[in-house]
């Protein structure tokens, strides 16, 4: 299929995915729900936030094929690409994200919607996917800060407080000693932890901050936010993990969406 018939096939669908684009978002966040739980968590649970993140996905197929070339669009990607870091992205994902969208699609337009449409869409996607990997990927690769991959550091914990019934702050230091620095207000780090009977390992992200004299981050775990009955990374971080145990971080990023 040339990008001139995606084109066409994807304005075509255009105007009923806008009209349905509230079944749309809640059929997404069911299937996450369902199927990728970790994801949730990348939002810090925040649902309002993942039925914003499902039509910035949709917007920005939308925004490409308004283009005469994809690489048009690439400058227009970037900041997105910054925002999908800062949830904790991994190449993985786009494909989940993708399958899962495309499928919401489908379901909530029924018989609307034609095969051809759904294919330019699928086709678009994932092309996007492909340079918002891309792009992630060199830009991880500008911070030079001893990333055990391309994505996450092991850090200590070195003392953990608990201000209140609802609130623990964890501090943590790289253990290769290299830290990058916090900018600007309201950042959030992607914890990873593998634990026992839990596949695969969990994944969450939670707000972090500098403070002076520790030279490294300071984690604020707010057991309030927790509205998952399941969520076994918080209850772990609060309840049992102790100074000197280790976790996977990302890099802090702003919490954009």
């Amino acid at each position: 299929m040339f990008l001139v018939d995606i084109q066409k096939e994807i304005k075509k669908i255009a105007p009923a995915i806008q009209l349905n684009k509230e079944k749309i978002k809640i059929l997404f966040v069911e299937k996450l729900q369902n199927n990728e739980p970790d994801f949730l968590h990348m939002f810090q649970d925040d649902v309002n936030k993942i039925e914003g993140f499902t039509m910035s996905l949709i917007n920005m197929v939308f925004g490409a094929v308004m283009q005469e070339s994809l690489k048009q669009f690439i400058p227009s990607i970037k900041p997105m690409v910054h925002q999908y870091q800062s949830l904790g992205l991994l190449p993985d994902h786009y494909k989940n994200l993708g399958k899962y969208l495309i499928i919401s699609i489908r379901e909530a337009l029924e018989e609307s919607v034609t095969h051809e449409e759904i294919i330019a869409f699928q086709l678009i996607f994932y092309r996007l996917a492909e340079i918002a990997t891309r792009l992630e990927k060199s830009d991880y690769k500008k911070v030079k800060i001893g990333m055990q991959t391309w994505f996450f550091k092991s850090f200590r914990v070195v003392k953990k407080v608990q201000e209140s019934d609802l609130v623990v702050l964890i501090y943590i230091v790289p253990i290769d000693g290299k830290i990058a620095p916090i900018h600007g207000t309201d950042n959030f780090v992607s914890v990873r932890l593998t634990m026992l009977n839990e596949a695969p390992s969990l994944q969450k992200s939670y707000r972090v901050i500098e403070k002076t004299g520790h030279k490294g981050y300071v984690m604020i775990i707010n057991r309030s936010a927790n509205i998952h009955k399941n969520d076994h990374l918080t209850e772990y971080l609060f309840n049992q993990l102790s100074e000197g145990d280790t976790l996977e971080i990302t890099l802090p990023k702003r919490n954009s969406c």
